[in-house]
């Protein structure tokens, strides 16, 4: 398995900087999500097409992969059609020009809110199937929302047919949300998980409270060791925002922190 860290940890770091120090404290990938103000990403500096070809041949340099780009794209929700759409297409393009494999994209009552339509979502992913034709890039629905219980999101892929898309596991949503252990979570889902979101939590007075790797409650170690026995060798990657968690001031000690925690416990865990 290897280390990721998305890019709405330190959203105002240039993305050079950024791509550069996670590689040298041992990340393997970076995830797009945020640079400075912008969400879209064929929209974020480093991406327009002018600059382009001089990102690609940087990212080469570095020697880092861009694995996922995430998306706020939502499926199963009435009046969102067009443009998740559009957005699913833009980020389809971007991905198959820097190289990226996956594009993450939420069901109904996801943050976007909504509530889900399964008849349109099976449609969407219909339609999502034939702009993926040709490509080597594949659409990953994370376990949020309506999709955070992983019967239903099994359910769900057969009704779509095999191989529409992969699953992103952020194993907080599951445990948190829906009472799955990660043990169950990793084997109704095993055939379909592609990237893993991790990042510890613990329930506070308002609800759940992110935190430090290791001061949380999120169960941890057995999910690394579902993840290794169901033969899951891709990314974990760290997501984590200064909004969900004030008392985490400097997003570089936490970046740095995750990266060090997360090599001692596979290291402890022989995974």
């Amino acid at each position: 398995m290897k280390l990721c860290v998305s890019t709405l940890c330190c959203p105002e770091m240039d993305f050079f900087e950024l791509c550069a120090v996670a590689k040298d404290i041992g990340y393997s990938g970076v995830e797009i999500r945020k640079l400075g103000n912008e969400s879209y990403a064929p929209k974020m500096y480093p991406f327009i097409p002018r600059k382009l070809d001089s990102t690609i041949e940087r990212l080469k340099k570095i020697s880092i992969d861009i694995p996922l780009l995430s998306s706020k794209a939502v499926i199963g929700v009435r009046g969102k059609e067009e443009d998740s759409l559009k957005e699913i297409n833009d980020y389809i393009d971007l991905a198959r020009l820097i190289g990226s494999k996956y594009i993450r994209i939420f069901g109904g009552k996801s943050p976007q809110g909504g509530e889900f339509d399964e008849k349109l979502a099976i449609e969407q992913i219909d339609k999502i199937s034939d702009l993926l034709k040709g490509t080597d890039v594949e659409v990953l629905i994370e376990t949020n929302g309506v999709f955070n219980d992983s019967e239903y999101m099994s359910e769900f892929s057969k009704k779509c047919g095999e191989g529409s898309f992969g699953v992103l596991w952020d194993i907080n949503y599951p445990y948190r949300y829906n009472n799955e252990p990660p043990a169950k979570t990793a084997e109704v889902l095993k055939e379909l998980i592609r990237f893993v979101h991790i990042k510890d939590s613990r329930e506070g007075e308002y609800g759940t409270e992110f935190c430090l790797m290791g001061e949380g409650t999120l169960p941890i170690d057995e999910s690394l060791k579902v993840l290794s026995k169901i033969g899951f060798d891709g990314f974990l990657s760290f997501e984590w925002s200064l909004k969900w968690g004030g008392e985490l001031v400097d997003p570089g000690i936490v970046i740095s922190h995750y990266a060090s925690f997360m090599q001692r416990k596979m290291k402890k865990l022989e995974i």
